[in-house]
């Protein structure tokens, strides 16, 4: 049996228009050395934003749906891109799509495997919820909350309760119009004093 995927797969139609619309979603994950400590962590970055009619981000959380403190917040000329960078053990990968009112979403896991021989460890990556195709109206995103998906048979696909606040943070970015801030991450010093 084929593993499902880890990363959200958008018809060519959708990523073209994401393109002319200016919203860049870097959306993998890297194993990185630490020289000093000579041990491996992964490395995501937090992208994305809308338009109007079109919306891509997707934003880091530890396990659990936490909120992580970014490494580095990265400032560009342009909006809808890249935002901070995230250096942990394990991520939590949100990653969203809107057109108007219908969303996509995937969230995954991700760890370090095993590591042989002082060899780069492998990437361990599941996917933990798939939502296709749910309907969010304007008015209940102003209130805050998230799409609805359904089953292929029509019953409702609950977001998984860990992650729903996780969730609403990308949603409200996948609608933030010309983006230029974080949306998962936070400061770090912040997280470690509140």
């Amino acid at each position: 049996m084929k593993s499902p995927q880890t990363r959200l797969v958008l018809p060519q139609a959708l990523i073209r228009r994401l393109d002319a619309a200016g919203i860049y979603c870097q959306t993998w994950v890297t194993v990185e050395r630490r020289q000093r400590s000579e041990s491996w962590v992964l490395r995501g970055v937090e992208s994305g934003g809308a338009t109007k009619a079109v919306g891509r981000y997707i934003g880091f959380f530890g396990l659990g749906g936490d909120r992580l403190g970014w490494l580095q917040r990265l400032d560009r000329i342009t909006p809808n891109g890249v935002h901070a960078v995230v250096v942990a053990d394990s991520l939590l990968a949100v990653e969203m799509a809107r057109v108007e009112e219908t969303y996509q979403l995937l969230i995954t896991s991700h760890e370090l495997g095993a590591c042989e021989g002082g060899k780069r460890p492998t990437l361990k990556a599941s996917a933990l919820y798939r939502g296709v195709d749910g309907r969010l109206p304007t008015e209940l995103r102003q209130q805050g909350l998230t799409p609805l998906f359904f089953s292929r048979a029509g019953e409702v696909k609950p977001i998984p309760e860990r992650f729903v606040e996780a969730v609403g943070i990308v949603t409200a970015a996948t609608c933030c119009l010309s983006c230029r801030h974080c949306h998962a991450l936070i400061d770090a010093k912040a997280q470690t004093t509140g």
